[in-house]
């Protein structure tokens, strides 16, 4: 190569345009490189806040859960309880509905003691003269004669008749007898 052929050496101010170019770009990359620094970084913290943020949740989601499993288990307890509480007094009324049902009569008919009402001192209030119609009752001795009923007793009022050893007893009229506890 000859002396013709090589460039023109840089001028002063090529040369000094060349400096800034490059110093130019030096800068910017710089700055490229601290912003991209700067965002990674905000994007770190803003992953482990999020992440914190998630854990705290899931902490008190989790409380919050078993909180709520603990407080179902006592009101459950606590239903079982008044459940079995109640069983027990509703056994204990059907007990009693069914003592009464066995201690009281109301309807007209024959009541075999034994067999339909038990034996012992059987009480009724009477009527009062509510219905206008009087109460009756037979007691009937023996089997035999139930066919050929003796005249009934008729009255109104209070009244006890004593069914130990006798067949049965006819009742009739708006009269309820209970049993009286022996």
């Amino acid at each position: 190569m000859n002396d013709g052929q090589l460039p023109a050496p840089p001028t002063r101010q090529r040369r000094t345009r060349t400096i800034l170019a490059v110093a130019a770009a030096v800068v910017v990359v710089g700055a490229l490189a601290s912003i991209t620094t700067i965002v990674l970084l905000r994007n770190a913290t803003l992953s482990s806040q999020v992440a914190a943020a998630n854990t705290r949740a899931k902490n008190a989601m989790s409380a919050a859960q078993a909180a709520a499993q603990k407080d179902y288990a006592a009101r459950n307890a606590a239903l079982n309880r008044e459940a079995a509480t109640l069983n027990r007094k509703s056994q204990t009324i059907a007990t009693e509905i069914g003592e009464l049902k066995a201690n009281t009569i109301r309807a007209d008919g024959l009541y075999v003691v034994g067999h339909d009402i038990k034996s012992g001192a059987w009480h009724t209030a009477g009527d009062g003269h509510v219905s206008g119609n009087l109460c009756r009752f037979t007691v009937v001795a023996r089997a035999k004669q139930a066919n050929s009923l003796p005249g009934p007793m008729y009255f109104d009022g209070p009244w006890t008749v004593h069914l130990s050893g006798v067949y049965g007893f006819y009742i009739y009229g708006p009269c309820r007898w209970t049993r009286e506890p022996s």
